[in-house]
């Protein structure tokens, strides 16, 4: 029976790329769980092939880079060109994906491809895919928090949705299951990311623990609670305490605060900023932490219209996941989760506090979010979901 033939329509970037490209805007979290993603569906049997935009902002410099093929966990990957010059470098987005899809027309009614997220680059690519009979699936990973009036800024979203959703004749993957709200599209389904080989189980018998806040490093993201949390410990600290170390990666607004921090460690926790690190050196980092963060505040615009998926990577490493009780986060981890009920950086403190002063009991909760995702996430499992949702006519 021939396969069946998936094409992911993204911007995921492998970090030769980036460098290559200069780009400084991507989303490292995006691009592995799309990767991850095509990495499983290809153990179960289905040709997938990503179409990367290969951008990020451009930087008025001129410099233009050619389409290139790659591969992305052993799937091949087609990048589009990149043009540094504004508007031009929208335009050329908006072409990239047309000559595969044009290519693989005579194959179109048994292909599918699948959206990662609305982008209005991808409106081009969308309706030529439809107009050659390809099916097309919507993995919505991210809600629209701004739709109704009549600014700028919900027209445009308003128009996008219509114009995305409109196209989609395959249903809809949810990073969360409020997102049933977002959109129309029927069949839906909840998919929280894939697990990969699981990490070692942390003792935290160290002399420190180490805790991890990595991506984007902003207010939207719990950043400056944990800033507030920290100085709030240095004021407050017991000296009974297990000495607690921040490790802090990726790029964003609140990365000063950090950098302020680090800069006096006499009183503990001890801050430590990496910048933003390759694959390499952040999967490096990830083996040593002890605690993984994941603080997008519960009252904020993105607590039920996304999901965190480093939650999955960081308890399948092995890491105690202290996270805000957002949006299907309980449903994955379980009780084996450390969960910030109310933004607030003393009460941030308090959790932080009773990891140093209680590691046996941090790592059993560690222990049962590791037992916990590998359930949920195996690969096995979600390929088998993922092919059942996306060739339910082949499965």
């Amino acid at each position: 029976m021939t396969k069946p033939e998936l094409f992911i329509l993204c911007n995921a970037v492998a970090d030769e790329v980036r460098l290559e490209r200069g780009i400084t805007t991507d989303s490292p979290a995006a691009t592995r769980k799309v990767s991850m993603m095509a990495e499983v569906l290809r153990t179960v049997g289905v040709r997938t092939i990503l179409l990367s935009l290969g951008r990020g902002r451009q930087d008025g410099s001129g410099r233009y880079f050619r389409p290139r093929i790659g591969r992305q966990r052993g799937v091949a990957t087609v990048y589009g060109g990149m043009l540094h010059r504004p508007i031009l470098s929208e335009l050329l987005s908006c072409w990239a994906p047309l000559p595969i899809l044009w290519r693989r027309r005579h194959k179109g009614q048994g292909s599918l491809l699948l959206l990662y997220n609305r982008m209005p680059a991808y409106v081009p690519a969308i309706w030529l895919a439809r107009l050659l009979g390809y099916r097309i699936a919507l993995d919505l990973e991210d809600g629209e928090t701004v739709l109704k009036g009549w600014s700028m800024r919900a027209i445009k979203a308003r128009m996008l949705i219509a114009l995305t959703d409109s196209a989609c004749n395959a249903g809809a993957l949810l990073a969360c299951e409020a997102l049933s709200l977002a959109t129309r599209l029927q069949p839906q389904e909840a998919y929280y990311g894939v697990s990969s080989k699981p990490g070692s189980t942390r003792l935290f018998d160290k002399r420190e623990i180490h805790l991890l806040l990595g991506g984007t490093i902003a207010p939207s993201t719990g950043a400056d609670m944990l800033a507030a949390a920290i100085e709030h410990l240095r004021h407050h600290s017991s000296s009974k305490a297990r000495p607690l170390h921040l490790h802090v990666t990726g790029t964003g607004e609140s990365l000063a605060q950090f950098t302020r921090l680090s800069t006096d460690n006499s009183h503990g926790p001890t801050v430590t900023v990496h910048g933003r690190l390759d694959n390499t050196g952040y999967t490096g980092l990830l083996a040593k932490m002890d605690v993984g963060l994941a603080l997008k505040p519960n009252s904020g615009p993105l607590a039920h219209t996304t999901f965190p998926s480093k939650v999955v990577e960081m308890a399948n490493e092995g890491l105690l996941v202290l996270t805000t009780d957002i949006s299907d986060v309980r449903t994955v981890l379980g009780a084996g989760a450390l969960y910030l009920e109310r933004d607030d950086p003393v009460l941030l403190a308090e959790k932080l506090r009773w990891i140093a002063n209680n590691p046996a009991e941090a790592a059993a909760i560690a222990r049962g979010g590791m037992i916990n995702v590998i359930d949920q996430c195996s690969p096995a499992r979600a390929g088998a979901k993922l092919r059942r949702f996306l060739f339910p006519e082949i499965v």
